[in-house]
């Protein structure tokens, strides 16, 4: 135990991983937990790879000199807004298939001009690009813990401000507003804010892994908990676990952390249906033959009639 403290203390990069580890485990919490419950996991993936694109339109503006000033970063959350905005739109009448159709064109749209760009930027800078696709939380910079802790503590404190508001409008957006709730701004404010809180994860896990970590854990504590708070909370220690066995793995083998942390957030989400699957078993009520499957009724009856038909004979 000494030894492990030792080596975070000796191990700047260490410490900003873990310290991501944690903020992002938070962000899943937050924002992954209403995107499940709003039918939104998808826009998680739509809005990393949108950073994509973010990012090659920064590089470009940059290496031409037409904005130098204009860092990737501002291309990733840019882009991100703009999905967000999108995707709320659509949605504004509270049908969710609207909504991932939206996240879909969105995500097509970046990629594609991800890829268009690449065509006039550098190739030695290209890997600038990829590399939100694949990330790396061991190689994160002092200013990307800033970002990330800023966005983090950003949605945190508008998610203990809305807690209610963002639970009402992901299940019952049309019935919160009969209620005289202004749901569209709740809409939008939940949308823009998980947007910029996942492009900055990105940096962080990447594209393809964000999707897991922010979905992955969210679905599985909505399988087998009950209450919004134990959701949060369970996402939040999944997301977590997830992400420091992915790094401590990476000490002891020679792999990625970010790749073990989305296998194991994935392993999760099928661990939590088995749990399900397993409960809902032991929770039937034998004595109500109503409760059972068809194919177990006709057994119970069975069963039934031979018991009263013997009972008869004696």
């Amino acid at each position: 135990m000494i030894d492990i403290i030792q080596i975070i203390i000796e191990s700047p990069f260490l410490q900003r991983a873990l310290l991501a580890s944690i903020m992002i485990a938070i962000i899943a919490a937050a924002s992954g937990t209403f995107l499940v419950f709003r039918g939104l996991s998808f826009m998680a993936s739509g809005v990393a790879h949108a950073a994509l694109g973010g990012t090659a339109l920064g590089i470009f503006l940059q290496d031409s000199g037409l904005v130098p000033w204009f860092d990737p970063i501002l291309g990733a959350l840019l882009f991100s807004i703009l999905v967000a905005a999108f995707t709320g739109y659509a949605g504004e009448s509270g049908i969710t298939q609207k909504m991932e159709v939206a996240v879909g064109v969105s995500f097509a749209l970046s990629m594609s001009f991800a890829v268009f760009l690449m065509y006039y930027i550098p190739p030695y800078k290209v890997p600038l690009i990829w590399g939100y696709l694949i990330g790396d939380i061991l190689l994160l910079n002092d200013l990307d813990i800033i970002l990330l802790g800023s966005t983090t503590l950003l949605l945190a404190v508008i998610t203990l401000m809305f807690n209610k508001e963002f639970v009402y409008v992901s299940v019952d957006m049309e019935g919160s507003t009969a209620h005289g709730m202004n749901a569209r701004a709740y809409h939008y404010l939940m949308l823009i804010v998980s947007a910029l809180a996942i492009a900055l994860a990105t940096k962080a896990v990447g594209a393809i892994l964000v999707y897991a970590i922010m979905v992955a854990p969210a679905a599985a504590s909505n399988e087998i908990v009950k209450s919004v708070r134990g959701v949060i909370f369970a996402v939040f220690l999944i997301a977590l676990v997830a992400e420091l066995v992915g790094i401590a793995a990476s000490f002891v083998v020679f792999v990625s952390p970010s790749a073990i942390a989305g296998i194991l957030a994935a392993l999760s989400y099928i661990l939590a249906l088995q749990i399900k699957r397993v409960r809902d078993r032991v929770d039937v009520d034998i004595d109500d033959p109503d409760l059972l499957p068809d194919d177990l009724k006709v057994t119970w009856n069975q069963a039934v009639t031979h018991e009263h038909e013997d009972g008869h004979e004696h």
